[in-house]
């Protein structure tokens, strides 16, 4: 940590504050379906695993970075994704990459991977970069002192960016009407249901939330029409392309309408969320503590200067991607993974059954007493390489770990940076004081009714 930020007094932002002990059943049950992380004794923020139950089912949350690399990596084939996963996103999902397990999973897994090649990243930071630039000209049109949900603003340019790298421009997908339908199915599909703990038929939790389940059907329709406009176009240099091109190299199998659907709303889903909401906290943490946001833009000057922001730039842009990834430890999209334990196990020295549930909780690993310093400051010099040296591999999971790490995990650090970095020189952003800061989680983890904050736009940049 440099002298400047050592005169700077610690900040730490709102987060959960974890019971003492596990909550009596009706409690957590009310809390399971509200905000699950609140259900989540302060032992999983203290101990290296937790575990409880009974005989008939046990519940182990997994916070060790030994036990963690044994059920993400060394023996994730003993640990599969589970049921309750299947519930809340098959629907939607269907049997795309983000949900399909083996050998179903791996050839659409390699069938992806080409359109995430550094260089292929590398060669859309402009169009990030024009996204960002489009919002803060809209910015402009609005006004100085205008108050924005940050939240939505950020949707709104990570999806425009899934389209225009992606998907050609999306060939009719609407953005705000095709936000909105995702965050309806996040806000009612998204969360656990009383149909879930359960174990009622599947179906019954979509009759339980009309909301969610229509813009369910009118999302899936929207990408089916464009999936029929694209097998009727010229080839284009795109996902859907190498996506509509691959093969199962052991059958020889092709993606039909519904599987290339399914992989679609995957990436518009997942590929826009978890960067939308890592740029939401990130401003929050910026706007909320002055001194830091003044080290990002004070680099932003040194390294880009006037120029547009370029893919060379945010390699340079050190500090600035520190920022994000203390956004994204204390405030992770993803808050939790859930596994099954398939068989009698030996995970991090623990002897797991078969069976048993298993939790890894990774907003709490990322303010775990036994792996970071201070975990609950803002404090992105902890990412500094002389801080980051020895770190764990496994302490830090913000996109996953083992094979099934978020394919997407360079483009989405390459979009945030960028975008950051626009937005940062073009505009300050103030919190509202007067709205509570409560992270909730649904399948990610978003800021309890949005991110309102004041713009104060700068007239160059700073």
């Amino acid at each position: 940590m440099n002298d400047e930020a050592e005169t700077v007094p610690p900040f730490i932002p709102p987060g959960v504050i974890p019971p003492e002990e596990p909550l009596p059943f009706f409690h957590a049950l009310w809390k399971l379906m509200d905000n699950p992380i609140e259900t989540w004794p302060r032992a999983v923020y203290e101990e290296p695993y937790f575990l409880r139950g009974d005989d008939r089912q046990m519940f182990l949350y997994a916070a060790d970075p030994s036990m963690l690399r044994d059920i993400l990596l060394d023996k994730a084939e003993a640990f599969p994704k589970d049921w309750m996963f299947d519930r809340v996103t098959k629907p939607a999902l269907g049997e795309g990459l983000l949900t399909a397990q083996g050998d179903h999973w791996r050839w659409q897994r390699r069938a992806a991977a080409p359109g995430f090649r550094p260089d292929t990243v590398a060669a859309m930071t402009p169009l990030m970069v024009s996204a960002a630039e489009a919002a803060l000209q809209r910015w402009r049109d609005r006004g100085d002192g205008v108050r924005l949900d940050i939240a939505t603003e950020m949707t709104g340019i990570t999806f425009q960016v899934i389209l225009d790298t992606m998907l050609s421009g999306g060939d009719g997908i609407d953005v705000p009407v095709a936000a909105r339908m995702i965050t309806d199915y996040l806000e009612t599909l998204g969360k656990i249901t009383p149909a879930d703990l359960l174990q009622w038929p599947t179906w019954t939790r979509v009759a339980l939330a009309p909301r969610g389940y229509r813009a369910m059907v009118s999302l899936k329709a929207m990408v089916d029409r464009m999936v029929a406009a694209r097998r009727k176009s010229p080839s284009r240099d795109d996902l859907v392309e190498m996506l509509m091109q691959a093969k199962d190299p052991e059958t020889g199998r092709q993606m039909d309408d519904v599987l290339l659907r399914d992989n679609l709303l995957t990436f518009i889903g997942a590929g826009h969320e978890t960067t939308a909401l890592a740029l939401t906290w990130s401003l929050y943490l910026l706007g909320a503590h002055p001194p830091t946001a003044a080290r990002v833009r004070e680099e932003i000057a040194r390294v880009a200067g006037d120029a547009t922001i370029t893919d060379a730039h945010v390699e340079r842009l050190i500090f600035t991607r520190q920022v994000v990834q203390e956004a994204m430890r204390l405030y992770p999209s993803l808050p939790l993974m859930s596994r099954m334990c398939a068989e009698d196990v030996e995970a991090g020295g623990l002897k797991v059954t078969k069976g048993t549930f298993v939790f890894i909780p990774i907003y709490a690993i990322h303010r775990h007493r036994l792996l970071w310093d201070q975990p609950d400051v803002f404090d992105p010099d902890r990412f500094s390489p002389e801080r980051s040296a020895g770190r764990h591999r496994f302490s830090y999971l913000p996109f996953g770990a083992g094979p099934r790490v978020c394919i997407g995990q360079a483009f989405a650090q390459t979009e945030t940076v960028a975008i950051l970095a626009t937005l940062m020189r073009g505009a300050v952003l103030e919190p509202d004081p007067g709205h509570r800061v409560r992270p909730l989680m649904r399948v990610s983890m978003r800021p309890q009714g949005g991110m309102p904050m004041t713009l104060r736009l700068l007239t160059s940049p700073a």
